[in-house]
């Protein structure tokens, strides 16, 4: 996985490319599921990863569904975990501190690309 950057794209639009302007800030391997994370850094001190996660989010749709239709009155203490099992693509950028400046923020815009 490479990383693009700094840039501001010329528009917004939902389909986009790589800027010709932008420099790789760095490149990672894709860590595989259910493993410590590779991680990458740059002369910058910029650290990076992608690594598949199971999803964090916790929801009980089959009892949700019931409570809507007014076959149930609340959820069960514990429920169901609809979405064992199911994973999320995480990637991460640490930047060090003198890069984000005195306001103490960072404006982002990220878009994730396959490679054509």
């Amino acid at each position: 996985m490479y990383f693009f950057g700094p840039v501001v794209p010329a528009i917004i639009v939902q389909n986009s490319t790589i800027s010709e302007m932008a420099s790789i800030l760095g490149q990672v391997v894709i860590t595989p599921y259910a493993s410590n994370a590779f991680t990458a850094s740059n002369s910058e001190a910029m650290k990076m990863f992608a690594i598949p996660r199971e999803d964090p989010f916790f929801m009980d749709l089959a009892r949700y569904r019931e409570i809507l239709a007014g076959d149930a009155a609340g959820f069960d203490n514990p429920g169901a975990d609809t979405f064992a099992g199911s994973n999320v693509l995480s990637i991460v950028v640490e930047d060090p501190k003198n890069m984000v400046g005195s306001s103490g923020s960072i404006s982002t815009w990220v878009g994730a690309k396959l490679k054509q």
